[in-house]
């Protein structure tokens, strides 16, 4: 999945100084979670997850791989799937007719062409199967035939596929003005990977610095975003199919009211306060804080902010910069990788 900020290569790197100092087990906040790929990681390690995202598509895919536990048994279906020729609901799902609905309508070129802007994110047959299967999901939710969590799961199935139908170079910031061989491919939904778990793992919707004042944990994860870039405008396309609003605003891009999910880590006036009253509110043993060289804070200012908590150490690992539209790996885009790690005094 193609992510701004995606630590899917740097687990390992992240877990190092846990590794070296003993740390195998406890509670785990993931404040900034993103995709939930480091969430996931240390659940299959065996800690206990709270994580957090202001971003709802984040949210939801905390809920179907963090707080979700078990393989879903999806009972309130078995009469409808008894009555299809579908074998499972994510087959039921990938088999239902297409509909013209609010995706089609704003994000297919064929929908969009009498609009004031003509987009092109998904084909035809691909917009209207997402329509389609995104109401499916909305209904069964509102006539409680899927549990809270069986609906996280299959919402998470949608999103993850998203993207490998997507018009895009690598974010929602604008779709390409050539056609994507990606478009050709027909939407498929499957099951996400269940992580099993005993622990009771707990998932938020929230700012991180707002939380942060309501948790304790053992260990605290910080990834914020390193830059300008904000990700509900990078990312509104998730957001919109994970909130379903059905809210636009008139852009060429179409994107969605976003203005309450601005993070203040994408201002150079603001950020280190922002991260100050972060570190200053955390309740916690331990911190991790993930960061590069291209990020809007000097490491200097990271390490006299993380040397009130403790004495810090700094991992350093090269590392390809994002860049959406550079499949090939290019040495100038290189940056540090930069992990932070403090014993709270």
């Amino acid at each position: 999945m193609r992510y701004i900020g995606n630590k899917n290569n740097l687990l390992e790197f992240i877990e190092e100084p846990l590794i070296n100092n003993k740390i195998n087990s406890g509670v785990f906040c993931d404040i900034f979670a993103g995709t939930a790929n480091v969430s996931k990681y240390f659940k299959r390690k065996g800690f206990q997850i709270i994580s957090n995202d202001n971003m709802y598509y984040s949210y939801v895919f905390q809920k179907a791989y963090i707080e979700n536990n078990y393989l879903p048994e999806f009972n309130g279906l078995k009469s409808l799937l008894k009555d299809s020729k579908s074998k499972n609901v994510f087959e039921y799902l990938n088999q239902i007719k297409g509909i013209e609905g609010f995706i089609f309508q704003n994000f297919s070129k064929e929908g969009s062409k009498n609009s004031k802007y003509e987009r092109n994110y998904f084909s035809e047959s691909n917009a209207t199967k997402i329509d389609a299967i995104r109401e499916t999901i909305e209904e069964w939710k509102n006539e409680k035939l899927v549990t809270e969590l069986e609906f996280y799961i299959l919402l998470c199935s949608l999103l993850e596929e998203v993207p490998s139908i997507s018009n895009i170079a690598g974010t929602y910031g604008a779709f390409l003005k050539i056609n994507d061989p990606r478009m050709s491919k027909t939407l498929q939904i499957k099951m996400p990977e269940i992580i099993t778990s005993n622990l009771n793992h707990m998932c938020y919707n929230d700012d991180g610095n707002d939380l942060i004042k309501r948790i304790k944990c053992d260990v605290l994860y910080i990834d914020p975003p390193y830059n300008s870039r904000q990700y509900p405008a990078n990312y509104h396309m998730w957001e919109t199919i994970a909130v379903w609003d059905k809210q636009l605003l008139d852009t060429k891009t179409g994107l969605r009211p976003w203005t309450n999910q601005r993070s203040d880590y994408c201002s150079t006036k603001k950020v280190n306060k922002t991260f100050s009253d972060l570190v200053k509110n955390a309740d916690c043993k331990y911190i991790l804080f993930s960061y590069n060289t291209d990020g809007l804070m000097s490491e200097e200012t990271i390490t006299d902010i993380l040397s009130l908590k403790g004495k810090v150490k700094t991992y350093r690992k090269e590392y390809r910069r994002f860049k959406s539209n550079s499949r090939k790996p290019d040495p100038k885009t290189n940056l540090d990788e930069l992990l932070f790690f403090v014993k709270i005094n």
